[in-house]
């Protein structure tokens, strides 16, 4: 799609994205360490209220100790391709590293450096789950992965009332991710970028301060071919303000088509052609852990950080699903996928973590976990009925997380639920079938609403006292099959007040058949 060149974009580059993550996981890995070790002391400091508030005090001690020394530690993600760094955190810089290092001298200058291979498929996903936040303040979005995001601004500024508050909304809800990132706006894509990655965070929509910032800007950091930038180097043109200089009928027959389209992207004078962004109708997210993990239970934090931004998101589209994926990588095996259904539709991390809790207990590794994967394939939107504000349905959703829970502990084949028969005869008037059939099935005959809830599987002499309620309800059936009965059943109230279910056969004997509960 090309758009004139009046339209104002933002370009948004995460120089450092593939650390902000490694740096978020290392921190809520240490706080949830810090809580289970809180909760674990807990159990064990059964004293005085004096002891409680020392080992609270004690746990908050702790968390902000970790966090500190995990803030402390230098880090650095290493482009194994080039074999230097690509980015380094505030710590790491402090002691002297810097961008684009090599390894070795790295590693010499800085005993303690942790290192993390860098892999542009990490950066190039987060960067859909940040794309996907964005939509819900600003309508078009163009992903430039692996590390950056384009904002087209012109047609957001008559609903938010200028680029000052609009680009706040932005920041405010780029804060919330938790990244570093370097923005710059410009009335062409190329020159929004070029200012983004020269460092000059410039937004503004005054063409002056921006041909300003572009001035001193290297033409290095451009998408002009690499030999064209040798070839202009040569005659002294190596920055924006020296490509001003030249009469664009010179620039055309020294660099090549694409660069010469790019330079005209850059000088405003030709438009942009992107594809904009649309969100996709899933959900995916992955991590990757610090340390590898063999067993199932210790996977349940990691889990439950992916569950909260799932939660998160489906929560700001008012959505719910029945089903999601846990994909997890095995370091000498293929990985392992693993369904997780819900009777109920849910959002909620507790909800979905007791369903995935009961069935990860039964699941074993071939060898250790070194990352996992979250996926809905599929999310609706919640529709929320107008009942009755005294209505009570806690009743139903109990029932249905029960159903939840019990198909994860035991399969969803071993769970079913009776479903009422067109057939008079007590033993036959109800069958078992599966949880799903039975909640599209039609509600029972009138005929049955006086069957009592528990019926022995044979009836049985009666032998108690008992006073007749209702009946009798003759049932002379079953000739067709070879299993005739021919009884009047009543309901009857036994001396302890239990209402109970009894026949009498043409025999004048009675007999105990169920039990109302």
């Amino acid at each position: 799609m090309q758009f004139d060149t009046r339209s104002l974009w933002i370009y948004l580059h995460f120089n450092r994205l593939q650390l902000d993550l490694i740096e978020a996981n290392v921190a809520l890995d240490h706080v949830l360490d810090a809580d289970s070790h809180a909760s674990t002391s807990s159990n064990k400091l059964k004293g005085t209220k004096h002891n409680a508030i020392t080992q609270q005090t004690n746990s908050s001690d702790n968390k902000q100790q970790t966090v500190r020394v995990t803030s402390d530690i230098p880090r650095a993600v290493v482009d194994t391709t080039a074999n230097k760094l690509c980015q380094v955190n505030q710590v790491a810089l402090k002691k002297g590293i810097k961008l684009n290092m090599g390894l070795a001298s790295a590693s010499l200058l800085c005993s303690d450096l942790q290192l993390h291979e860098y892999n542009p498929d990490i950066e190039s996903q987060h960067i859909i789950n940040i794309a996907d936040y964005l939509y819900l303040f600003t309508s078009d979005l163009v992903l430039a992965p692996p590390n950056a995001i384009i904002l087209r601004v012109q047609n957001m500024l008559d609903l938010y009332g200028g680029l000052t508050p609009y680009w706040l909304v932005i920041q405010q809800a780029l804060n919330k991710q938790n990244v570093h990132y370097v923005a710059a706006s410009s009335f062409s894509v190329q020159a929004a970028k070029l200012l983004a990655l020269s460092n000059q965070g410039v937004i503004t929509g005054s063409r002056k301060n921006i041909e300003k910032a572009l001035q001193p800007c290297p033409l290095s950091l451009t998408d002009i071919d690499t030999k064209d930038i040798q070839k202009l180097a040569r005659i002294g043109v190596s920055v924006f303000a020296d490509l001003t200089t030249l009469p664009i009928a010179e620039l055309a027959n020294r660099v090549s088509r694409y660069s010469m389209q790019t330079i005209n992207e850059l000088l405003g004078k030709q438009a942009s052609k992107v594809k904009f962004y649309q969100p996709l109708p899933h959900y995916h997210d992955y991590i990757e852990l610090l340390y590898e993990i063999s067993l199932s239970d210790k996977l349940l934090p990691v889990i439950r950080l992916c569950l909260n931004k799932f939660s998160e998101f489906l929560l700001l589209r008012n959505a719910h699903c029945l089903s999601i994926e846990l994909q997890f990588f095995q370091r000498d095996h293929h990985p392992k996928t693993y369904s997780f259904n819900s009777i109920r539709p849910i959002y909620k991390t507790p909800d979905w973590l007791d369903i995935i809790a009961l069935k990860l207990e039964k699941i074993e590794f071939e060898s250790p976990v070194y990352a996992l994967s979250l996926t809905c394939k599929q999310y609706d939107k919640a529709e929320v009925a107008n009942d009755d504000m005294f209505a009570n349905k806690s009743t139903h959703v109990a029932a249905l997380t029960l159903l939840s829970r019990l198909q994860s502990k035991l399969g969803k084949n071993k769970v079913n639920s009776l479903k009422f028969v067109e057939d008079f005869r007590p033993g036959n008037s109800s069958k078992t079938t599966s949880i799903q059939k039975h909640h599209s099935a039609t509600a029972a005959s009138p005929v049955f609403h006086d069957r009592p809830g528990l019926l022995l599987n044979r009836p049985t002499p009666l032998q108690l006292e008992v006073e007749l309620i209702k009946g009798p309800e003759r049932i002379q059936t079953g000739w067709w099959d070879d299993n005739p009965i021919n009884r009047d059943y009543y309901i009857a109230q036994s001396s302890d007040g239990q209402q109970v279910w009894i026949y009498k056969t043409p025999e004048q004997n009675w007999f105990l058949h169920g039990f109302f509960i």
